[in-house]
């Protein structure tokens, strides 16, 4: 009875700071949009930028004639893709910590992180 009674008390606490939480969240998403992380290729041949929104930005290939150009450009969008969500993670779940919300093991998961 009394677990029920705390664990009500802790929903009406969360309720209470709802309005602060969203706004955290919002301002979260926000610095997500102007993220920009950088991969570069072994040798440099090929660098990715990818965004807070999981959009290749730009690509550079400095020499279009090499043969294995397919996989570096793969590989290095790939890189990209997970340094963004490594970084969105770790923002998420370090505002859920601001907040006082329970993040769950393993990190937040996000869409292609799992």
């Amino acid at each position: 009875m009394f677990e029920g009674i705390r664990n009500m008390a802790g929903m009406a606490s969360l309720m209470r700071d709802l309005p602060r939480m969203q706004q955290r969240m919002e301002e979260v998403k926000a610095a997500l949009r102007t993220m920009r992380v950088e991969a570069v290729s072994e040798g440099g041949a090929v660098r990715v930028v990818a965004t807070g929104d999981l959009d290749i930005a730009e690509l550079t290939i400095a020499d279009p004639a090499r043969q294995d150009l397919d996989t570096l450009v793969r590989d290095t969008v790939n890189t990209a893709l997970s340094m963004a969500r490594d970084e969105m993670q770790r923002r998420l779940a370090e505002a859920a910590e601001e907040m006082g919300l329970p993040v769950p093991p393993g990190g937040m998961q996000l869409p292609g992180s799992m």
